[in-house]
């Protein structure tokens, strides 16, 4: 039985062009995401940003644009002011509920996962593809200094929340805009992508005032080479009241083509189903549980322990860096992980060479990190056969504490090359209260 409650019943069953996946594939897919897809969707609040304006102004025209609407707002008197503060206020309140923020960025973490799909065209003004999909805001042209070709980035064609005077909203605004397209360098990348890559609009209607003006963008700078793009909508008749005849629409919504999409280069190998942020976390958590209780043992009775609380530093690092990364989909790419620890397998050999016994621990903490991770992406059970203690040349595994305590027993009673170095270590560096910490470097 299909699910009719307000978020399922627009999961619509579609045919995905080859196109799209093989664009996808190659790095050529743009996404151009309108407000549909974020804090305007139906499931978000009752009430839309254009409504709330047009009952504050007692304007009952349903005609009226929404930039004619914004238009009449700043006419009054501090009404741009006013209008950036409503906006603010808007996004505040959505960021205040956790359940209302999760609506608006359903489609923003389908997305993050998704590491092939580099570029993103919004006109919306929220910062959810900077927070929820690592993505660099190029805003102004300014900001095209920070752009990095290896690096998601989303082009903010409307502006930002975050650069109030970027806004566009009003007549002025967009006609102002519309100019800045076709001499600046944010209209010239807008050209070029719309040139040379596969596009999909999500989250716009027909009458999108939005929509409308890239479509007339299209038209007036490409001619009759204008590309065919591809329209995710819920609007069936969209097609043939839009005078596009390059275009192809998909009946769905926004969420369910992303899913899709997922679902479709996941089975092509294309990513991987890295589906454990939730248990990294709680590893994360037990690993900082374990590091707190080796850290109180005594260094000048046991100094073989620095070499643990280096290797614990190495997981927990690796971990944070997982989590922390994790919404730029780095780590759902098939072999990302095997080329990061073929890296720090040299550093380790280095290390050794060197004698240097504290770095190869933390090398050794972050390798083992990232074999957890390949593991346990097909066994969650391997957790518990992972070593989270370390100990040079330990003559068994250490799995649990106490195993731990009494190979570090065994050890500080062997005077080898291992103890020598942990000793110079903790009668050089470490004084009365000090903390034994690795930085991430």
């Amino acid at each position: 039985m299909n699910c009719e409650c307000a978020i399922c019943k627009n999961n619509k069953p579609f045919e995905l062009p080859e196109e799209i996946i093989e664009a996808v594939i190659e790095g050529n897919l743009v996404l151009f995401c309108g407000a549909g897809i974020s804090t305007e969707g139906k499931t978000v609040l009752p009430y839309s940003f254009y409504e709330s304006v047009k009952n504050d102004l007692k304007i009952e025209d349903d005609t009226i644009s929404f930039s004619c609407l914004m238009q009449k707002y700043c006419d009054r008197p501090n009404g741009r002011k006013k209008l950036l503060r409503k906006i603010r206020d808007r996004f505040q309140y959505i960021h205040s509920f956790p359940e209302l923020e999760r609506q608006a960025t359903v489609f923003h973490r389908e997305l993050a996962t998704i590491y092939p799909i580099q570029t993103i065209v919004t006109t919306n003004w929220d910062t959810f593809f900077e927070e929820y999909c690592g993505a660099i805001p190029i805003t102004i042209p300014e900001d095209f200094a920070f752009l990095d070709e290896n690096s998601r980035y989303v082009l903010k064609i409307h502006g930002s929340i975050q650069n109030l005077s970027s806004i566009i909203a009003t007549e002025s605004d967009y006609q102002k805009c519309f100019k800045e397209f076709q001499s600046g360098i944010i209209g010239a990348t807008l050209k070029t992508i719309l040139a040379t890559k596969t596009v999909v609009f999500i989250g716009y209607s027909f009458g999108d005032e939005d929509f409308t003006q890239i479509i007339n963008y299209l038209r007036s700078e490409m001619g009759e080479i204008y590309p065919h793009i591809y329209i995710v909508t819920l609007d069936e008749e969209l097609k043939e009241r839009l005078n596009y005849e390059n275009s192809t629409s998909i009946v769905t919504s926004g969420n369910f083509f992303l899913h899709q999409l997922k679902l479709k280069l996941i089975d092509k190998k294309i990513i991987k189903n890295n589906d454990i942020y939730w248990l990294i976390g709680t590893i994360l958590d037990e690993v900082e549980k374990l590091h707190k209780k080796v850290s109180d043992i005594d260094l000048n009775k046991f100094p073989g322990a620095i070499y643990t609380l280096s290797y614990q530093d190495g997981i927990i690092h690796a971990l944070e860096r997982f989590l922390q990364n994790y919404k730029t989909g780095e780590y759902n790419q098939p072999g990302r992980m095997g080329k990061i620890a073929q890296k720090y397998e040299e550093w380790i050999k280095t290390a050794h060479m060197e004698g240097d016994f504290w770095n190869e621990a933390y090398y050794e903490g972050y390798v083992n990190r990232l074999v957890l991770l390949e593991a346990i992406e097909d066994d969650n059970n391997i957790i518990n056969e992972f070593p989270f203690l370390y100990l040079p040349n330990a003559k068994t595994v250490l799995k649990t504490y106490a195993v731990f305590i009494d190979e570090l027993t065994w050890v500080s009673k062997r005077n080898d090359k291992f103890l020598k170095y942990a000793k110079r270590i903790v009668e050089k560096n470490i004084g009365e209260g000090m903390v034994v910490h690795h930085p991430p470097f």
